[in-house]
This record gives C-alpha cells, structure tokens and sequence, in this order.
C-alpha cells in the first residue's frame, strides 16, 4: 500500500463537522437521525447511543470523514454518494476507504492553499465572516480536521505553532471550506503549517495525542473526538500532527516497519490477533523499552479509551512484531 500524504485531494469534500461512512444506504437505524441529518450533529448521536446501539454499528459504519477530507464520488443513489476517501488507506480500494454518505453532507472541495491548519483540541468554535449569519458552516471543527488557511491575524500570522498554546489570545486564523465558505477558529485550538510539510513525526508526540482521549468511550467506526475505535485513536494522532497512516489495524500492521515487540519504544504499536486470523486490535506501546508492556488503547465497546497494563488475554494474542510508523 503506497504512502499517502495530506497533498492528495479530490474533487469533492465533507463539508459538516463529522459525517460517518456508512456500509450502504439502508444501514442506518433511526436512532442514527442525528448523523445523517442534513446538518448533523456527531456529538448528540454519539451521546444518544447506548451500549447496545454502539454494538449494532458493526457492519452497519465503516468509519468517519472529518469537515474539509477530500472524498471522490464514485456512485450516486438519490441522497446517497457512494464515495472513496484517499486520506484513509484501505486495502478495500486502492483509492482510498469506500462507503457511502449522505449527499448534503458533501460539496465541491475548497482550493489547496499554502498553509493547513489542522485542529488540535477536542472541539473549537467556527465562526462566519463578518457580516454572514454562518447558516451554511459547521459550529463546531472537531481535532484533527484539516483545513486550507486563507488569512492569519495577530502573532497567529507567519509562526508555525504545534497548537499548544502558542498564539495569543486573540489570535484567529481563517480557513476555507468545502462549497466555498470560510471561517475563522481560535489560533491556539490549531497547529497551521506548510500544506503537505512532510516533517518527521516523533513517536512521543504522537503516543502525547493519544493521551488526550483517555477516558473517551469507545465507538465503532470512530474517528473523531466524538468517539474512537482502537484504529481509528492510531490514525488521528498521527493525522492531527501532518501524517496519514491507514485507517484500519490490519493495514496499519502492513504499512508500518516491524520490531520485535521487547524493543518497542513510546509510540509503536501492538498489534493483536488468535491463531490464524487477522489482526483484529491495535494500541499504542506505552511503556519504555524491556518494560512489562504497557498499552494506550481504545479496548471495545462499552469501555473507554485507556493506558494499562497488558492482562492475560492481551498478551495471548499480542503479535510478535511490533509497529513502527513513527520517524
């Protein structure tokens, strides 16, 4: 599987906070009305979703698209697209992950400018330009959206930051949208960079974004501060820091380098699988080199993201090889 980077695009974009990829047109519940609204809303569908719900997601959600990814259409079916995103690898299509999505929630895609900004913290306000009511944006970006950067004010203007509070108060930086709309976000709730930096990612800055979903509840399909499953905690942390990686554990277990699993470092990762089958769980190596094995996983349904110790189970289906995606 080719690596991908933030510099592939397509010709349409999600133009809502978070949409979900879904495995056909029918496989939403009524329950699901929140997410497939014309104008979701991620965070009260996951919060209106019980154990049982979350369970019933498999094979019904595949994964989420974030405001601004760009998705090609490839099928369409009265309100439905079918569509391939190429910012999520996927040995289901070499173009990318295949599902499909509500139609309202895609758009034109917004034109690629110099400067990303990616999200850095749970949730951030969108506000419209002055002058517009805003009915046409999101209110709200979630971490590890990626957005093309039109203009910067204050000391936001001409820094790189790693959004972790370095821009004053303030500060704002104003990004485009699919559709043609814009906005503007707080500077220090993102990280702006040159588009398609390509800078190496340190394995402790990316097991550091991680940690910041400790106590998430888990989420089928999840890819958002809304709610993750075990790959997808893998594949925004690398996002929000300027790296694609594949969306699922299998392929992530096939992109990266290996190491034996006793020289693993902070930010590897441990795969798991039972005889004869195919990964089926991935985390983070928490601990360092030689320790007993720490993992930064999100475990299952009805549990929530967390850093423990390996237990009997983890370890009689740890795979001998670590991960290494990190530089």
């Amino acid at each position: 599987m080719p690596a991908p980077d933030l510099s592939v695009s397509a010709t349409s974009a999600v133009r809502v906070a978070a949409t979900v990829l879904w495995t056909g047109p029918d496989a939403h519940r009524e329950i699901d009305a929140p997410i497939v609204a014309a104008v979701p809303d991620p965070r009260a569908w996951a919060a209106g979703l019980d154990v049982p719900a979350r369970r019933d997601l498999d094979n019904r959600v595949l994964t989420q698209l974030l405001a601004g990814e760009p998705v090609d259409v490839i099928e369409e079916r009265g309100d439905w697209l079918r569509v391939v995103a190429p910012w999520q690898p996927s040995d289901l299509d070499p173009r990318g992950y295949p599902g499909w999505v509500p139609r309202a929630h895609v758009a034109p895609a917004a034109a690629p400018a110099r400067r990303e900004a990616a999200v850095t913290v749970e949730a951030v306000r969108l506000e419209p330009d002055p002058g517009r009511r805003g009915d046409d944006l999101p209110a709200e970006l979630t971490y590890a959206t990626i957005l093309p950067v039109l203009a910067e004010t204050g000391d936001a203007q001409h820094t790189e930051r790693t959004g972790s509070g370095e821009a004053a108060p303030g500060a704002r930086v104003r990004v485009a949208l699919p559709g043609g709309s814009s906005g503007w976000v707080d500077a220090r709730a993102c990280a702006v960079r040159p588009t398609g930096d390509g800078r190496p990612v340190r394995p402790e800055a990316v097991l550091a974004q991680a940690r910041r979903f400790v106590g998430l509840p888990y989420l089928w399909g999840g890819m958002s501060a809304f709610g993750l499953d075990c790959s997808g905690l893998v594949h925004i942390a690398f996002r929000a820091l300027g790296r694609i990686v594949p969306r699922d554990a299998h392929d992530q277990a096939e992109a990266a380098g290996r190491v034996p699993v006793g020289e693993a470092r902070p930010g590897d990762l441990y795969f798991f699988a039972r005889p004869e089958k195919s990964i089926h769980h991935v985390g983070f190596a928490a601990g360092q080199p030689g320790s007993d094995g720490v993992l930064l996983h999100a475990p299952g349904t009805g549990e929530q993201v967390r850093e423990e110790q390996l237990n009997a189970d983890r370890r009689a289906t740890l795979v001998d090889l670590a991960g290494r995606l990190a530089d």
